[in-house]
């Protein structure tokens, strides 16, 4: 029997009335969403760290840290702010799909302008631009789902929209694997804003403020107008310790990805490696995510459903860690695409329930997307010391713990059940 959810001030002005599934919206959402992290995660995975390799191939692993360093810090400050913008733009266009649009082109720009590069100063610009605008879209098109989509069914439309995530990085590593780096940035930034366009002509947004305010016409944002309370909002800041923890452990596992096939597993073939433990990966976070999403609508739970991908995507990164040879290595990617999958989508859900402020789920959730970009911007830093100190096999044990750590940082909450 369906428990019901917990009504709190994130709940109170939800939608109430159930969407149909399939739905026109829910399709371009999941494509633009796609699109975005075709542009991200392929360029991040395999045409980046060529780039570098190929400008400074003796300091590569240090080079490619501190360019995804930075251009992830440049996307914990662009989170919060697009998210805050959105929630205060009243134009007919739309507040969400408006800002959508425009980072998708601001995104196309910079991924047009990175084969051109012959420097680390000149990729490392471009990127901070590509980091930034993908931040930007992702909390517009977060934010969308609360606004449109009741409490009792988020579980679901965010484990739809999160397989954008891996198909993603499949679809656009598949696609550049082959291909000479410029022709691959050329094919990913033709397809961020083409599969943008659905969403850019169809998704209507809902009307522009829940809580009328005098300051709704204002652009002008300060530090204040940013921060959340953790005395006030303990649930938030369980939630985003939750996070930012579980997406440090994902994220060290994977910025050097290319670089431990090629140099511990000895993967003939690299590049081609990271195709086929993406595929991995994609398969195993499909048929989990999709049925836990389902599964915790129906039964009105969410910790459980975290703690135990935790758990899963831990175990999926000790394999890593102490077999490195290449059938473990697909065995474990399949292993952390189940964990990774259920994590967050179902994580992405019970946010959605716990954000202070209906008039500010933008901003709320661009801070809560800062635990994210937080973590991928410290991510290489701690991976190259941890490579340093350790090897590989010490990177994916931290990961692992952090995994574990991500999960139990949502047993507090109380809100959500």
């Amino acid at each position: 029997m369906k428990t019901p959810f917990a009504a709190g001030a994130s709940t109170a002005q939800a939608p109430a009335v159930p969407v149909r599934f399939p739905y026109s919206w829910l399709l371009a959402l999941f494509l633009a969403t796609l699109g975005m992290w075709i542009g991200l995660l392929a360029s991040a995975q395999i045409l980046l760290p060529s780039q570098i390799e190929s400008i400074d191939p003796a300091n590569k692993v240090w080079l490619l840290g501190l360019v995804t360093g930075v251009a992830a810090a440049a996307a914990v400050v662009s989170s919060p702010v697009a998210g805050a913008l959105s929630d205060r733009t009243t134009w007919r266009f739309g507040r969400r799909r408006s800002w959508v649009a425009a980072f998708s082109l601001l995104c196309t720009a910079a991924l047009l302008a990175l084969p051109w590069q012959s420097t680390v100063l000149g990729a490392g610009v471009c990127w901070i631009v590509v980091h930034a605008s993908v931040s930007g879209m992702h909390v517009a098109l977060c934010a969308a789902v609360p606004d449109r989509i009741p409490v009792h069914q988020r579980g679901m439309v965010s484990a739809v929209a999160g397989l954008a995530q891996p198909l993603g990085l499949v679809a656009g590593t598949l696609l550049v694997s082959s291909v000479d780096t410029a022709t691959g940035y050329l094919l990913v930034a033709m397809l961020v804003p083409a599969l943008t366009v659905p969403y850019a002509l169809l998704a209507k947004d809902v009307p522009g403020s829940l809580e009328p305010s005098a300051d709704r016409q204002s652009f002008r944002i300060s530090l204040a107008d940013l921060y959340v309370k953790p005395r006030q909002h303990p649930d938030f800041a369980w939630a985003w310790a939750g996070r930012f923890m579980a997406q440090l452990a994902t994220s060290l596992a994977t910025v050097y990805l290319l670089y431990f096939l090629r140099d511990k597993v000895r993967v003939a073939d690299a590049a081609e490696g990271v195709a086929v433990l993406s595929l991995l990966f994609t398969s195993g976070l499909i048929v989990a995510s999709l049925i836990a999403g389902r599964l915790s609508d129906r039964i009105g739970r969410r910790k459980v459903f975290v703690i135990v991908s935790s758990l899963l995507s831990a175990t999926g990164l000790v394999t890593m860690a102490l077999v490195p040879v290449w059938p473990a290595a697909m065995a474990a990617a399949a292993m952390l695409g189940a964990g990774y999958g259920v994590y967050f989508a179902i994580d992405q859900a019970l946010v959605t329930e716990l954000l202070p402020r209906a008039r500010d789920r933008g901003k709320d959730l661009g801070v809560m997307n800062m635990a994210g970009s937080g973590a991928v911007a410290l991510a290489p830093l701690i991976a190259a010391n941890a490579v340093a100190l350790g090897g590989y096999s010490a990177l994916f044990i931290l990961a692992a713990s952090l995994a574990v750590a991500g999960g139990l940082f949502v047993w507090p909450v109380k809100a959500v059940s």
